[in-house]
């Protein structure tokens, strides 16, 4: 049985004041705006499960406190005992080492689980003190202690694991010493139930050296005057020389050789062969950079049929949340909040129904705080100027996107927005009658304040084009030919482009201007 990560605490770690996340026992897939913590997540889980102190100290601790703690404390009375603490818990469940169990988190509870740790150290406390009332700007980054502990508060290091991770970035696909690093853990890991075969690789290999030496380099070495004591030989002087030396062959190719689309391909099947096993949490960084539709696809499908353990994905692509399940999503905004929004309770049939035809616009969707859901584009392609005309400025200025759903579909997002935090507005057909299709229809979303059904109250106005037509009828009769009515119904998406593109006023339908002066509350 592989460890799982129940809960994540975040307290003032990067953009972070205070999170916490309850993640699923098996897919957790992060997504968000730019900067709101998806990839910090990821570095903070795999940071706690490294315990290496050298991590922090070669970034900078200055880049890891949040700034705002400091700014906070700077602009107070900067006393020692108000010195922000920055502090990342992982809960944990499956584990069978009893050091981990303990009472030393900050739910004051027995239970499972390993910390990072960074606060003053006491040891310098008269230093701190002194510093902070010599330079009213100062903050004592360097007398900060790093520590790395168990909730049994026992300490460990990389190399007593109380967690293993295996890290995928994309964004570093391309790095040298990211490469170097995945092929060493995944070394770690292949021979992780048998250290002496590492001391026996080692030995050989350094055996191998010195029989190259002896064997290739003696002419050489003998140009060299014997009076000056120099010689050529190979670097032996690391105990990890091995470990640095080794590469990952594809074909005979070193996957540093391989382009960064293969590399996410190879680096995420090494990381997904042991997830349950030999690695209980597997990280992936958005995965989708640098690949094509069609590989991404593929991808996806290897994840979905591989994976075993714990697998946490920070993604901003709509075909990764729901070809893995949206009730996998955990979105997270950029603000002031402590936990983000989860979709675990999303009906599954709902779920389902994105897994089966996902459309490109669910992130955003999810994603947004102010929605537009408009059933076809005809009214995709008038609605922006419809915007501007109503409001006097676009859409995005309000922060509101428009969505082109099919009717069909409107129920589906309205499942999502139940358990989000946004504002949507649905603008949809009667079909010639309101009852049915627009009150009875989404009556269960009635009580929800953040969601409003428009629609045109005239049954005999059953369809945008009629409704269009009816309150532009002479502007209408001088742009189409004959039966301007017919011609609008006949050629939906011609003549709203035609619509789009002439330059006299569009006189907005009533319910789409509801919709507009809604939104933008």
């Amino acid at each position: 049985m592989s460890i799982i990560i129940t809960k994540i605490k975040l307290y003032n770690f990067r953009r972070f004041r205070e999170y916490v996340i309850e993640p699923n026992e098996k897919s957790n897939i992060l997504i968000g705006d730019n900067e709101s913590g998806k990839s910090t997540i990821l570095e903070a889980i795999d940071i706690v499960a490294s315990g290496n102190n050298r991590r922090i100290e070669s970034i900078g601790l200055e880049n890891f406190l949040n700034k705002n703690a400091v700014t906070e404390f700077n602009s107070g009375n900067r006393y020692y005992d108000d010195l922000p603490q920055m502090r990342v818990e992982l809960y944990l469940s499956g584990v069978s080492d009893p050091t981990v169990n303990g009472e030393n988190n900050t739910e004051k509870i027995e239970c499972d689980g390993i910390k990072l740790v960074c606060e003053p150290n006491e040891d310098y406390k008269t230093e701190i003190t002194e510093s902070l009332s010599a330079q009213s700007d100062y903050f004592p980054y360097e007398y900060y202690s790093i520590r790395f502990s168990t909730f049994a508060d026992q300490a460990y290091t990389g190399y007593k694991r109380k967690l293993r991770c295996a890290m995928v970035n994309s964004d570093n696909m391309d790095s040298e010493y990211a490469t170097n690093n995945f092929i060493k853990r995944t070394y770690f890991q292949y021979t992780e139930s048998d250290t002496k075969e590492r001391a026996v690789f080692r030995s050989k290999y350094r055996q191998m050296k010195n029989s190259f030496c002896v064997n290739n380099l003696g002419a050489l070495n003998e140009r060299i005057p014997q009076d000056k004591h120099y010689t050529f030989g190979l670097k032996n002087n690391s105990a990890s020389d091995f470990e640095n030396s080794l590469m990952i062959y594809e074909d005979e190719i070193g996957i540093d050789n391989k382009g960064t689309g293969k590399q996410i391909f190879i680096k995420t099947d090494f990381a997904l062969e042991h997830s349950g096993s030999n690695v209980d949490v597997v990280l992936l960084e958005e995965p989708e950079t640098h690949l094509s539709h069609v590989n991404l696809r593929k991808l996806v499908q290897r994840i979905s049929e591989t994976q075993k353990g714990q697998l946490f994905i920070a993604t901003h692509n709509s075909l990764i949340c729901t070809r893995l399940e949206l009730n996998n999503a955990i979105i997270l905004h950029c603000n002031d909040e402590k936990k983000p929004v989860t979709l675990k309770d999303l009906h599954s049939d709902t779920a389902k129904y994105f897994r089966k035809a996902p459309p490109a616009s669910i992130t955003e969707f999810a994603l947004s705080r102010k929605s537009i859901l408009v059933e076809g584009p005809a009214e995709y392609i008038l609605f922006e100027r419809f915007y501007k005309t109503v409001s006097g400025h676009k859409p995005e200025d309000d922060d509101v996107q428009i969505l082109d759903v099919r009717g069909l579909s409107f129920k589906r997002y309205l499942d999502i927005a139940c358990l989000t935090t946004g504002r949507v507005t649905v603008v949809t057909d009667n079909d010639k009658d309101v009852q049915k299709h627009c009150k009875d229809k989404y009556a269960d979303y009635s009580g929800n304040n953040n969601i409003k059904i428009c629609y045109e109250k005239d049954d005999t106005k059953h369809t945008f084009e009629i409704v269009l037509y009816s309150d532009n009828s002479a502007l209408c009769d001088e742009l189409f030919p004959d039966d301007a009515q017919q011609y609008m119904l006949n050629n939906k998406t011609e003549a709203a482009y035609t619509l789009l593109c002439q330059n006299k006023d569009i006189i907005v339908p009533t319910y789409i201007r509801e919709a507009i002066e809604w939104i933008k509350e």
